[in-house]
């Protein structure tokens, strides 16, 4: 009898207890600013992996600056790094097909960058590259943050973190190669390969 009746207790608990989780997790649920979305009805299963290539060139000096200092830090020295450390730039950066300035538009390279280390001339950017060309890419966006150490031979890589537009949901890679640079000016013209992948 004593068993039978403990196994009714466990029973019984067991049923509460599970009540209990039960109604915490519709809680957890239905809260106002969050909805459980079906990837099917946002179009997410068909992902895609797009290579872009151009060239950017960030212009500190001349007629036509695409890259202004917000805390000017002195005379613009690339072999003193610590006297870097800190200086901010805004930029609006044209993104061209070649490597000259006058050749075809297809966005622009909006963002600042700043430089992160008193050791070498290593940027933490924040950029969008943004496509203004006519075709399926215009009006989206490639979003990139991550340290850029503009005098390192070869290619650097930094992550893209986001998108908008066609590049809705992005992922991927960026790799960055210096195709010249004026250490007098800070003029510099960057090749881009940017790999993501989009839906």
């Amino acid at each position: 009898m004593l068993l039978k009746q403990y196994s009714l207790f466990s029973v019984l608990i067991t049923l509460f207890l599970l009540s209990i989780l039960l109604s915490e997790a519709r809680l957890m649920s239905s809260h106002p600013f969050s909805a459980k979305l079906s990837a099917k009805a946002m179009a997410l299963k068909n992902e895609k992996l797009t290579h872009l290539h151009f060239y950017y060139h960030n212009l500190l000096a001349g007629p036509n600056v695409t890259a202004l200092p917000l805390n000017p830090k002195g005379p613009l020295d690339f072999n003193d790094p610590a006297g870097l450390f800190g200086r901010l730039t805004m930029v609006d950066n044209p993104l061209t097909l070649d490597p000259e300035l006058n050749s075809t538009t297809v966005g622009r390279v909006q963002g600042l960058y700043g430089v992160a280390s008193r050791t070498d001339v290593a940027f933490v950017e924040l950029v969008n590259f943004v496509f203004t060309a006519d075709g399926e890419y215009r009006e989206s966006t490639v979003t990139v943050l991550g340290r850029n150490p503009i005098l390192a031979a070869g290619i650097r890589e930094m992550p893209v973190v986001g998108g908008t537009g066609v590049f809705g949901f992005a992922r991927g890679k960026v790799h960055f190669k210096t195709y010249s640079f004026d250490t007098t000016t800070g003029n510099g013209v960057v090749e881009c390969d940017i790999y993501v992948f989009h839906y």
